[in-house]
């Protein structure tokens, strides 16, 4: 996985200017004797920024920069241009109230991939431990889909470690609390900023209809193209070694299970390798089947919903209630539509309905008209795990 220092934001909001200058107010009383930077920003400035209360924005100010830990400010703050920077994050900008700061825009998505945690101690017991160990809140471990005994990716800069979930203390909600083994092999120290990388069950649900069998482009046929496409993330999500778990699920005359969710990836490889078009588009019936498959899966759940037409066993209104159904579930839902435009700059599939549920879900929906343009695609969002705003925002 590309390593993220978590600037939540969107994608397409380029409208936005690169930063923001705001004033350095003093921040609440109960930061004082906070260890990590910490910013708090109103609620306008907060939509401005494209950031949630836990998640991290970059402050610069003569030369230095800081990635503080965004919080919610006084509702009095709503439109003024003031960041609350606690005493910590001010020491390290060597700026003072009244200084003006700047506040840097985020890119990537507002729903990362992970989330930053300060270090805290292990219980006692842990030191004897002979593998890494995190203990997490259960708040935390129900936001991210996680049990006891589950595995996670803990990340401090660009050292990598796997470490095995346990059980935190009540108020944890903004720690991880790590034995000596995981604080050695990440080379961190108490207080320091940590990511934590879950795990996630991942279904591609494929469009198997005979429509699939026609070119895209001049390389390929729309099917051999998503072969290829699925292929390289796979091998993508092989090499990343983050304990995902990937199902294959295709519709077309009928929905059908292809592989179930497994870390087994050659033979899902192997699987993938042999889907070949035929029928109707059965998109209700797919996209149900996956939200079942789903229901009881561990970890971020996902789904990469993947057509080039229209469903035909039912409207497109049934399908979308399974949208809503799916944000209830948490589920997020990524959306590729699949063809090219015609002389009347149509497609084939129906793009009011893909959009809407990437929207509703909180996915990302794209359009594809050329073959490099679908495996690279596949190929990101092997990388986009979404952790639900949720987690974000109850760790302000």
């Amino acid at each position: 996985m590309k390593f993220l220092q978590v600037f939540s934001g969107r994608r397409g909001s380029a409208l936005a200017p690169p930063e923001a200058a705001l004033t350095v107010a003093a921040g609440f009383r109960e930061d004082a004797d906070d260890r990590i930077p910490k910013a708090r920003l109103c609620e306008s400035l907060r939509k401005r920024l494209n950031v949630v209360a836990g998640s991290v924005l970059k402050v610069s100010y003569g030369g230095r920069s800081v990635n503080c830990r965004v919080a919610i400010s006084a509702r009095t703050d709503d439109g003024k241009d003031l960041i609350r920077l606690n005493p910590r994050a001010r020491i390290l900008l060597g700026a003072e109230l009244g200084h003006t700061v700047q506040a840097f825009i985020n890119t990537t998505p507002i729903s990362s991939s992970a989330i930053p945690l300060e270090v805290a101690s292990a219980i006692k017991g842990d030191e004897h431990d002979a593998e890494p160990l995190v203990r997490l809140s259960h708040r935390m471990r129900d936001n991210l889909g996680l049990s006891v005994g589950d595995y996670v990716n803990i990340k401090a800069g660009v050292t990598q470690v796997p470490a095995r979930v346990e059980a935190g203390a009540h108020g944890d909600e903004a720690v991880a609390r790590l034995n000596p083994m995981a604080r050695g092999m990440l080379q961190v120290a108490i207080g320091d900023l940590i990511e934590i990388v879950p795990y996630e069950t991942l279904v591609l649900l494929i469009d198997a209809s005979g429509s699939m069998d026609e070119a895209l482009g001049f390389r390929a046929s729309k099917m051999r193209a998503t072969r290829e496409a699925i292929d390289r993330l796979l091998q993508s999500k092989a090499r990343a070694r983050e304990h995902d778990l990937v199902g294959l699920v295709t519709f077309g005359e009928a929905c059908e299970l292809v592989c179930e969710p497994s870390d087994d990836f050659p033979r899902l490889r192997a699987r993938a390798g042999r889907l070949s078009p035929y029928g109707r588009t059965a998109m209700f019936e797919g996209l149900e089947y996956t939200l079942e498959l789903l229901a009881d899966a561990g970890g971020l759940r996902r789904a990469i919903l993947l057509s080039d037409g229209c469903p035909t066993t039912t409207g497109s209104d049934l399908v979308l209630e399974l949208a809503f159904k799916a944000k209830m579930m948490g589920v997020v839902i990524d959306t590729i539509g699949v063809g090219r435009e015609d002389a009347r700059n149509r497609v084939s599939y129906d793009e009011p309905l893909l959009r809407r549920i990437a929207e509703v879900t909180g996915g990302k929906f794209t359009p594809v008209a050329e073959v490099r343009v679908l495996e690279s695609e596949f190929e990101a969002l092997s990388d986009a795990k979404k952790i639900p705003l949720l987690t974000a925002g109850g760790m302000g």
